[in-house]
């Protein structure tokens, strides 16, 4: 694995926040079997959620979309983009359905996985394609996806060897990451059209769809490898 070989990994906290104790405990287990390295933390609510969040850096936070309160799964992910923290969310719900999943990539999570296929080579899956700076989903979603061979053996591949240019590249990995057009601007020192209207729409046509969340499906679907660019890394 390019930069998730559990093995020798440096110590991190990853957050579950579910509201069933016993899934949350399965959830757990299943983890630390995954990622021994993890130091795993349990949330049942919005509040305890985004309290601890704002306590602990965490690499991960894995959310149930339905908390069974007045806040959901979806307010802590915006949460945590609004306030752009440096932890990968991901999804956790009982089903697969399409728009709930291109939902949860297009307000910037990180990953989508269904409670029923929840075991412990998808979380491993899950946590190396996101250490890859990719977007993690189900296989469901991937399968109905609508094929797109406009970038021939554009398969595990990593970004600059398909010949994007180096902007371009950085501006996909800040879109696998989850973060808005503005906040790309932002990281890179330079307009928000420019972002746009020149890195976003290249890379749509390059890639031959015509939204971000079909863009990021395709980078998916394709298992393309993308380096963080030097001022993003440690």
């Amino acid at each position: 694995m390019e930069n998730g070989n559990f093995d020798g990994e440096a110590t991190a906290d990853v957050l579950i926040v579910e509201d069933q104790a016993l899934v949350s405990a399965g959830m757990r287990s299943l983890l630390q079997k995954a990622a021994p390295h993890y130091r795993v933390h349990e949330e049942s609510s919005f509040q305890g959620a985004i309290a601890r969040l704002a306590a602990t850096s965490f690499q991960f936070v894995f959310i149930d979309i339905h908390l069974g309160s007045e806040a959901s799964g979806m307010d802590v992910l915006r949460f945590v983009r609004e306030r752009e923290m440096p932890c990968h969310a991901i999804m956790l719900s009982g089903d697969d359905d399409r728009e709930t999943v291109l939902s949860c990539i297009s307000q910037g999570a990180s990953g989508y996985i269904t409670k029923a296929t929840g075991d412990g080579g998808v979380f491993s899956a899950a946590i190396e394609t996101v250490l890859n700076n990719g977007v993690y989903l189900p296989a469901s979603i991937l399968e109905r996806a609508p094929r797109n061979d406009t970038v021939a053996d554009a398969y595990g591949r990593t970004a600059a060897s398909l010949g994007l240019a180096p902007r371009q590249r950085e501006v996909l990995y800040y879109l696998c990451q989850g973060l808005p057009n503005k906040a790309i601007a932002n990281r890179m020192g330079i307009s928000e059209g420019t972002v746009r209207k020149c890195y976003v729409s290249e890379l749509l046509r390059f890639f031959g769809v015509a939204r971000r969340t079909e863009l990021l499906i395709e980078v998916s679907r394709r298992r393309i490898r993308i380096a963080a660019p030097a001022s993003e890394r440690p």
